[in-house]
């Protein structure tokens, strides 16, 4: 197979002098010869054996070739590289010709500030830099409005200055003169001209007095005048015309200039400045001056140091620097800056600007991407549950889980083992079940490693896993405080989806709740309550909600399996304005049902849509109801005072009607590490309802919180996610769990 992928990438341009080529050699090939040359013709038609020139290495291991010394500027070059299979075979894959152009010798200076002793109307000064007269072959027009020319009357002597965004060692100045279609009889252009440079504006040095030559007074003028500035350090260029071309007094123009330099300063950086999430192995790059010898490298996470100069880490031959040795540490912002040096030269020394780039904050423990629904890739093989797994051809003996509660990952044989809709990062996160209900009645999951893990390496100091859970099923936190959690699309047409708190009604009855709060999934998301014949989705009922958008309304499904129906069309603009805190009320007598609503719980207003006929038999339920109108996010409700009459009765129960809800008990969420000298010590999150936070969490916890248990974290061994209590258990819930992006590294924030 031929080799691919050349780098430099065929056709490239600027590519650097000392550019190493590279490619993706044949997945067969066991050796290569590579050819470069200046001549397409002899690289095309080159052969291991008449390669005149051109055949610079033959039968190398390497899919990388050094040339030596450094390229030559501007120069383009051909290369080719032949794949060849190991013997017997020895086939000669031949590769196509690729070419790249090396960098220029000189570049534009391209951010150029241009100000004048005097402008005329028509023109100012910086018409000279900003190419406004010239077309895409650098030809320039006669238009007088692109140009510059200084008034009449103006300040003597007169000059226009040019300043650059730093000191650049110089090369060329290109000119176009002044090219009004009347230039040749007006002669405004330069004629002899002073030219001085600075580096800073002060002190000036005089170049020499040049000839400018005169404009052509045609369309298509090609600059025809070229300044020789040796490669001096300047900053700013100022010319001071001494005469014109047609000898009238104290008026000049110019049509545009262009300065071109020598990259003697370091440029590219590598890291980009500014980058954020680099590794701490990063190894420094960048684009060396092309007179450069040495190049002194200057480090710090002080930018001040930097800046000033006191911060020289290394002096290399090579535009190439690993901090390796300096320890680099994760989560802070190092600054660089590199100066060029050649003693031979004048000036001897060019500096670079300082640049910056801020390592990551955390090392990847397991962010679960490459978990796949195949042994031995799946997730509960290496995060082990308590349901284990199998013996299977990875795994002949398989494992019995940890004999907890838990129970990692969804059924691979009914789709994707992973969570791929609710994730932090990347494409999938790890869902993990907890089921505290019976013994031992807490729930963890755990990873062990072969080698034990240092987490303390560039001074890692927290530990951060992501996080997220479901809303809570149901509490009642006091005898007036319910909270409810819920999924769903709707409580609508013709099928229901919603939670359920419920007592039994027989006969007449009624149930009057205050809506404290209700997260706002959408418009219609909805809080109330409800008489239902059955907890059937399709079945009759009457409720009164509060909604986050569209105020208090009554609704209704008149018959079972039929299309839910509402108020809308007789809703009042009172109503609909409503907004939780509100109470609302339904009553039945018979099959002739009421709803109501309050703002104080004592004044209650009858809803325009009463009343509603629906017939009902035998026991039916009277309850709370929420749904989030959502079905990707679940919503919660807070519910108080709630009261029920009539023919109600019983204790509370909850049901999940029309789909799973994925819901979640309350329960506490902890942390555990074991080293490899088998210590382990836990840590508990702080937050109670850290399993009912339905957005994602980061918990970065204090690396020395495991250490004061006795812990050693540079040689960890295993890694727990809980849920329960794992020193006193006791008997409560079940939920889901959510973990992604596991890692070590440092954080400012507070761990909960």
């Amino acid at each position: 197979m031929q080799a691919r992928d050349p780098n430099p990438a065929d056709k490239a341009t600027d590519v650097w002098r000392d550019a190493v080529l590279s490619w993706r050699p044949g997945t067969t090939a066991a050796a290569r010869d590579v050819y470069v040359g200046t001549s397409l013709e002899d690289v095309t038609a080159a052969a291991a054996g008449n390669a005149p020139g051109v055949l610079v290495s033959l039968g190398q291991d390497a899919n990388t070739y050094d040339p030596p010394g450094h390229l030559e500027f501007g120069k383009t070059y051909y290369w080719r590289v032949d794949e060849i299979n190991a013997p017997p075979d020895s086939t000669v894959f031949k590769g196509a010709v690729w070419s790249f152009t090396v960098e220029p010798f000189a570049r534009p200076v391209a951010n150029i500030t241009a100000t004048a002793s005097s402008s005329d109307v028509t023109g100012g000064p910086e018409n000279t830099i900003n190419g406004s007269g010239l077309d895409g072959n650098g030809l320039h027009s006669t238009v007088d409005k692109a140009m510059w020319l200084s008034a009449k009357g103006g300040t003597q002597p007169t000059w226009i200055q040019y300043q650059f965004d730093r000191v650049y060692k110089l090369h060329e100045m290109w000119v176009w003169n002044y090219n009004m279609s009347v230039e040749s009889i007006l002669g405004i252009g330069f004629k002899t001209v002073t030219v001085e440079y600075s580096a800073n504006g002060t002190d000036w040095t005089v170049l020499g007095e040049v000839e400018f030559t005169r404009g052509a007074s045609a369309e298509g003028y090609a600059h025809n005048t070229t300044v020789d500035f040796r490669g001096v350090a300047a900053q700013y260029v100022r010319l001071t015309p001494k005469s014109n071309w047609g000898g009238l007094a104290n008026q000049y123009g110019l049509s545009e200039v262009k300065f071109l330099y020598i990259p003697a300063h370091a440029t590219e950086p590598q890291p980009a400045s500014g980058k954020t999430g680099v590794s701490p192995d990063v190894v420094l790059g960048w684009r060396g001056g092309c007179e450069a010898a040495l190049h002194e490298v200057y480090f710090s996470a002080d930018q001040q140091a930097v800046v000033n100069g006191t911060a020289l880490v290394d002096t290399v031959g090579q535009a190439g620097y690993d901090p390796a040795p300096l320890n680099l540490e994760l989560g802070k912002t190092y600054y660089w800056k590199i100066v060029e040096v050649n003693q031979a030269a004048t000036p001897g020394a060019w500096e670079s600007g300082v640049w910056s780039f801020s390592t990551l904050e955390y090392f990847a423990i397991d962010d679960f991407e490459s978990y796949t629904n195949d042994s031995p890739n799946r997730v509960f093989q290496a995060w082990i549950d308590g349901w284990g797994f199998s013996e299977d051809v990875f795994f002949p003996s398989g494992n019995p889980g940890n004999g907890t509660g838990s129970l990692v990952g969804y059924n691979p044989e009914a789709g994707t083992i992973m969570e791929t809709t609710i994730i932090h990062g990347g494409k999938q996160a790890m869902p993990v079940e907890y089921n505290n209900v019976n013994q031992p009645y807490y729930s963890q999951v755990e990873r062990t490693w072969e080698t034990p893990q240092n987490w303390t390496i560039n001074g890692a100091d927290t530990l951060q896993v992501w996080f997220r859970g479901n809303p809570i099923r149901f509490v009642q936190s006091s005898p007036t405080s319910i909270t409810m959690g819920a999924g769903g699309a709707d409580i609508y047409n013709a099928a229901d989806q919603f939670t359920f708190a419920y007592k039994s009604l027989s006969g007449d009855g009624s149930i009057i709740v205050r809506v404290d709060s209700l997260e706002n999934t959408d418009p219609w998301a909805k809080a109330g309550v409800m008489i239902r014949e059955s907890l059937l989705p399709d079945a009759r009922f009457a409720g009164a909600y509060a909604t986050p958008g569209s105020g208090v309304r009554y609704q209704a499904r008149l018959l079972n399996a039929g299309s839910g129906t509402s108020d809308t069309s007789v809703a009042t603009p009172e109503q609909i304005a409503l907004r939780a805190p509100v109470w609302v009320k339904m009553e039945r007598i018979g099959s002739t049902f009421n709803a109501f609503y309050s703002t104080d719980g004592v004044k209650w207003t009858a809803m325009s849509w009463n009343p509603q006929t629906i017939n009902m038999v035998g026991t039916v339920y009277i309850g709370l109801v929420v749904t989030s109108h959502n079905v990707n996010v679940a919503t919660t409700a807070v519910f108080s005072n709630a009261s029920t009459g009539g023919g109600a009765s019983g204790t509370w129960q909850f049901a999940e009607i029309g789909i799973d809800h994925r819901l979640n008990d309350r329960d506490a969420l902890y942390i555990a590490l074991k080293d490899g000298a088998g210590r382990t010590a836990v840590v508990t999150n702080s937050d109670a309802d850290a399993v009912l936070r339905n957005t994602w969490q980061a918990w970065n916890i204090p690396l020395a919180d495991f250490r004061n248990g006795g812990v050693n974290t540079a040689g960890i061994k295993t890694m727990y996610v809980g849920v329960g209590d794992r020193k006193k258990p006791s008997a409560s819930g079940t939920g889901t769990l959510f973990i992604d992006d596991v890692g070590f590294g440092r954080s400012t924030t507070v761990a909960p």
